[in-house]
């Protein structure tokens, strides 16, 4: 199985699948309502809301190193604002989330097998290297959004036992 393949596989699996350390995200965040999603379960701690808007823009940040732009922090920022909470603009947020993780499986399946073997170049002059391959920040990805998941599991748990 070629890099992309195992890639675009590892990615479904996460996001849609049966990944082998529990569920995958499409079960952590069914039935998540805006109203759970929104509340702080303590002081200085992040929300639902905050951590699915903080995958969204690493996804984004992670689907342009795909296409070789470099490294840099998300366009919309690393912890976007999530503004007053709805249930519609949830809604626009989990839909913005799949749309993100759509758009890097494109990059992916566009990118030639060679280029995620290149490392990924700093955005900005004088453009180091970064030591990181394309292919490599996918994975990164993956566990970096198992990290949040987890964070959301159990956030949703503490949710509901109150």
């Amino acid at each position: 199985m070629s890099l992309r393949m195992t890639l675009n596989h590892r990615l479904n699996e996460a996001w849609h699948g049966s990944p082998w350390y529990g569920d995958p995200s499409d079960t952590i965040l069914k039935g998540i309502t805006a109203e759970e999603a929104s509340r702080r379960i303590a002081p200085d701690t992040h929300t639902i809301w905050q951590i699915v808007l903080h995958m969204a823009a690493w996804t984004e940040a992670t689907a342009a190193r795909v296409r070789g732009i470099g490294s840099k922090g998300p366009d919309r920022g690393d912890w976007p604002d999530v503004g007053a909470p709805s249930a519609e603009r949830w809604a626009a947020a989990l839909a913005d989330l799949e749309a993100v993780r759509k758009a890097l499986l494109a990059d992916l399946d566009a990118a030639h097998e060679e280029d995620l073997h290149l490392h990924v170049k700093k955005h900005d002059p004088p453009f180091q290297d970064t030591g990181v391959t394309r292919g490599a920040t996918i994975v990164g990805l993956i566990e970096h959004d198992a990290y949040h998941l987890g964070q959301v599991a159990l956030l949703k748990r503490a949710l509901r036992a109150t």
